[in-house]
């Protein structure tokens, strides 16, 4: 069961800017809480069907050579990123379902996606999206910014109750970070989608259904998440 205050931030990250974001926020929400943060990078990698003993053998050393590079890589990623102490894991696997697995033991997930598919669709049929769906613990999805600042995404603070799914989590969610970083919880929920007020919040917090009804919900969400640029806090009703 995850708790606010989180105690324990997991950050997943792919090297893009979206993802040097998250880590700058679980830093700022790490030192407000004297939170812990794991840092993951996974990657699919697995040997072709048709492949002899000798070529999966010589796949095999150029993997070890692979990774030891790769966690020099995130061990400098997370250091120009993160300024706080931090824990960094590599895995095999692909990435949402390693991210899931680890989130088990998590309070807070924080993680960038991007635009690679323009700005309407940066969030359907991402990782982010299984991501949500399917944890049960407070998922923080940001695009990149160019402004390395973070502490300006709490300054207003937006609750949605997409459908009328509504719960007092996500108002204490959303009062609690205002508070720790001295900003402003509008938690009268919006029920549908309000182009003005979402502009003129700097984080949106939505409550979501338990995870057995993810199915259910996020076709919902997405239709809610297509036109937004804001970061957006799913939290789990209880």
């Amino acid at each position: 069961m995850w708790t606010y205050p989180p105690r324990k931030i997991l950050v997943p990250v792919d090297f893009g800017e979206a993802s040097a974001r998250a880590l700058r926020i679980a830093g700022a929400i790490a030192d407000a809480h004297a939170a812990s943060v794991a840092v993951l990078h996974a990657e699919a990698l697995e040997a072709p069907p048709y492949f002899t003993k000798t070529q999966v053998q010589a796949l095999e050393r150029q993997r070890a050579a692979a990774r030891r590079e790769a966690e020099r890589f995130l061990a400098a990623f997370v250091e120009r990123n993160l300024h706080a102490a931090a824990t960094h894991t590599i895995v095999e696997g692909s990435p949402a379902s390693s991210i899931v697995q680890a989130a088990r033991q998590i309070d807070l997930v924080i993680m960038g996606t991007h635009g690679r598919r323009g700005p309407a669709r940066w969030w359907a049929g991402s990782v982010a999206e299984r991501v949500v769906r399917d944890v049960a613990v407070p998922v923080l999805v940001t695009r990149a910014e160019r402004s390395a600042a973070v502490a300006g995404i709490f300054k207003r603070i937006t609750v949605v109750a997409p459908g009328g799914s509504f719960d007092e989590s996500a108002r204490r969610y959303a009062r609690g970070l205002a508070a720790a970083f001295g900003g402003e919880a509008a938690t009268d929920s919006l029920q549908s989608f309000d182009q003005a007020a979402v502009e003129s919040a700097t984080l949106l917090v939505l409550a979501k259904p338990p995870t057995s009804h993810g199915p259910a919900f996020m076709p919902e969400a997405n239709q809610f998440l297509r036109a937004c640029r804001r970061p957006i806090l799913f939290v789990p009703t209880v």
